[in-house]
């Protein structure tokens, strides 16, 4: 059951924060508003909600640095909804931490939708599955129950979109996977598939598992068709 769950509205226009509010009380969640970086910080000093909406234009802290400085703290879902359109904020607000990103105006509907998707994820984190295992490659476990990774038995911090997909490639060894069919896999639809945006979680995945990420072993591209997960590794 997703109702009930906690959502955090950061965004300094009221009139905003009043429609979004609307659609999720409307859907059953529970709602927590900040209008600027300052009060959904002391917010979350109170109580983790279960996902954060995140506007990226903000008066005391722009929504960029503030995922950053979320993320140190907190693993739930983040889905940026904003006004701007720019390339390269879509880009920065993944590569800060953020799982999903959502243009204003939006489609009521469209961003239900998101959030759903993006909770059914968060709720994962917290599930036992008895079916679940450890998939075990050179210098990289993964727990499928757990839904964490070691690197060379040190543990990294994945964002649950980097855990998805690298979940997704490696229960499927050498398995080559088309951009959108990542994207289908993790974010649930191909309303709003972006190759860009599979990139830019890739990359950041490689980051986090990878000895040099520039030279990957264990997420691979294949040229014109996507990527693969090599299971031999380091090796």
């Amino acid at each position: 059951m997703l109702e009930g769950k906690v959502i955090l509205v950061v965004d300094d226009d009221s009139d905003i924060q009043s429609l979004i509010t609307a659609f999720l009380v409307h859907e059953g969640y529970i709602v927590r508003n900040a209008l600027s970086a300052a009060q959904a910080l002391a917010l979350l000093g109170q109580e983790e909600p279960d996902l954060i909406l995140l506007d990226i234009q903000m008066p005391d802290m722009d929504g960029i640095t503030l995922c950053n400085t979320i993320r140190k703290q907190y693993n739930r879902p983040i889905l940026f909804v904003t006004g701007t359109d720019q390339p390269k904020d879509k880009i920065q607000s993944l590569q800060s931490g953020g799982d999903d990103y959502i243009a204003k105006p939006f489609d009521p509907v469209d961003l239900v939708l998101r959030v759903k998707a993006n909770l059914r994820w968060g709720a994962l984190l917290d599930q036992r599955e008895a079916e679940s295992s450890v998939l075990v490659f050179p210098g990289l476990q993964i727990d499928l129950q757990r839904m964490t990774a070691t690197v060379n038995n040190l543990p990294v911090q994945l964002l649950p979109k980097d855990m998805q997909i690298l979940s997704a490639l490696a229960k499927q060894p050498n398995q080559v996977f088309h951009p959108q069919q990542l994207y289908r896999q993790v974010w649930e639809n191909d309303f709003n598939y972006s190759r860009d945006t599979v990139k830019v979680h890739i990359s950041n995945l490689r980051k986090k598992i990878e000895p040099d990420p520039a030279r990957p072993r264990y997420i691979i591209t294949v040229n014109g068709l996507g990527y693969k997960f090599n299971p031999y590794g380091a090796i």
